[in-house]
């Protein structure tokens, strides 16, 4: 099995009118579609308290590929992310993270991390900011696409579409087991790097060097891994991302540990047969052939 594109991310906001605003105003995403999640839908989506939630999608600007983020209402506004095991944050790619820095003062966007070069090659440079339901999100400049594993889009925009969601790890070990005998993609070894968010939230060491994975799909995207230390799991999300849904090529894998076998479903507008896989760290996949 192939994981080929992004195609929605969900994540929980306490105020679906504030997020609403926020994103338009701030990074141009405009409203999709928005209703009740179906409480079958909820189920198959693994996360069956999100049944009768009201909810969002929302697309980016004009000319950017169109990975959904979906917002169902929910989560606690005492909210911390960073802290368990899962998903924990989107990135996002952006043109210039300085300029947008300056523009998101005073914003329901804080800045938790100001603009840096991420590696001594100094092709990616990125903030990270928290959202309006305290959702973590990188915002990521590639200066040259081409030198990086992924090679994504370079945005028309200032904010650009979803292209890494990033998943806190309790032992890449079991992941890279996990992912080696669930999917054909591309699978990096671990390499270690200091990330000042992560230090900052979890209380460690600003010289703590956290090993990190990343999964490439087949288009321009990745899912990455980041090992925490002391890393605790957690069966409650109270916040932030709770499901990726990603495109496939086939379900044509045998011995797949399926959280839900694949079936025909239409649940958020996606029309196609859907399955759902968990990962060790309890963070949930919704994977898709979309039907022609």
């Amino acid at each position: 099995m192939i994981l080929k594109t992004l195609i929605m991310v969900t994540l929980l906001s306490t105020d679906l009118k504030e997020t609403t605003k926020a994103y338009h105003d701030h990074f141009g995403y405009g409203t999709v579609s928005s209703g009740t999640i179906d409480p079958l839908c909820a189920e198959q989506s693994g996360h069956e308290t999100m049944g009768g939630k009201n909810y969002i999608i929302m697309r980016p600007p004009e000319g950017e590929p169109e990975v959904m983020l979906r917002f169902v209402e929910g989560g606690n506004p005492a909210y911390k992310p960073m802290l368990s095991s899962g998903w924990n944050a989107i990135e996002l790619l952006a043109r210039d993270p300085d300029r947008l820095g300056k523009k998101l003062i005073d914003s329901p966007f804080k800045v938790i991390g100001p603009p840096t070069f991420l590696t001594n090659a100094k092709n990616i440079r990125a903030m990270q900011v928290t959202g309006p339901s305290n959702e973590v999100i990188y915002l990521t400049q590639m200066i040259d696409p081409s030198k990086s594993l992924l090679k994504p889009f370079t945005p028309v925009s200032q904010v650009g579409s979803t292209f890494i969601v990033v998943q806190g790890s309790n032992s890449l070990k079991t992941d890279q087991q996990f992912m080696e005998k669930t999917f054909k993609n591309l699978l990096t070894e671990p390499m270690r790097f200091k990330i000042d968010i992560l230090s900052k939230a979890r209380g460690d060491s600003p010289d703590t060097l956290y090993p990190i994975m990343l999964l490439k799909f087949a288009g321009p995207y990745g899912l990455e891994f980041d090992q925490y230390h002391t890393a605790s799991s957690s069966s409650a999300i109270d916040g932030g991302v709770v499901l990726v849904s990603a495109s496939v090529d086939s379900f044509e894998t045998s011995d797949i540990d399926w959280l839900r076998k694949p079936g025909q479903s239409n649940c958020a507008g996606l029309d196609g047969e859907t399955g759902l896989l968990e990962f060790p760290s309890g963070a949930k996949l919704e994977v898709i052939t979309l039907n022609p």
